[in-house]
Formats: C-alpha cells, structure tokens, sequence
C-alpha cells in the first residue's frame, strides 16, 4: 500500500509556537510643547542647552522660532547656541544643524 503524498501527516501550525518579537527600544517620552518652551527659553544656559538637544535629536532642527530674531538674534539664543558649538561631545549633525541655523539668522 502506497502512501498518498499529498496526504498531510499530523498537524500542522500555520504561526510559530513562539513568536520573535523585534528587540524593544524604550520608547521616547510624548513630545510635550510647554515643557520644551520652558527649558528652551530658561534663563539656565545649562537647562536651555539641553531643550535644544533633545529638541534637535527629535526633529532634526532648532527650537529658534520662541526667541524674537528678526533684526538680530536674541542673546539667550546666541549664549545657547555657542554652548552647543563649544561642547566636544555633541554629535557632527547637531553642528552641521548649528551651522545651517548660522546661516539663516540676523547677526
């Protein structure tokens, strides 16, 4: 007697017995605008240079439009942003993101 090679032996799973979930990567904080603007605008150069690089790992730009910049660039601003340039630990996107900010403020 010949055995039907079509013929399904035992059961099969269509899923995994164990599923791989991909490694998880914690989860950044929701975006939360008022804290933002707080350190952002803070008279702490320390807190303000911190905003600006969370701010700048998030979305790839400055926070610079809560300072008034329209004839020259606001002081809080220009101390923050030669704190981020003298820092040896910041990453080069975070200067180039420095220098194209340079480019299109009022000195």
């Amino acid at each position: 007697m010949s055995q039907d090679p079509f013929k399904r032996v035992g059961k099969k799973s269509w899923t995994a017995d164990k599923k791989s979930d991909p490694p998880q990567t914690p989860k950044k904080e929701k975006f939360d605008f008022e804290k933002m603007k707080a350190g952002a605008t803070s008279d702490d150069p320390r807190v303000r240079k911190e905003a600006f690089v969370d701010y700048f790992e998030r979305f790839k730009e400055f926070p610079s439009y809560l300072f008034d910049n329209e004839y020259k660039i606001d002081a809080r601003l220009a101390v923050t942003i030669r704190d981020i340039s003298r820092d040896t630990n910041v990453s080069k996107d975070l200067l180039e993101g420095i220098s194209a900010l340079l480019r299109r403020l009022p000195w």
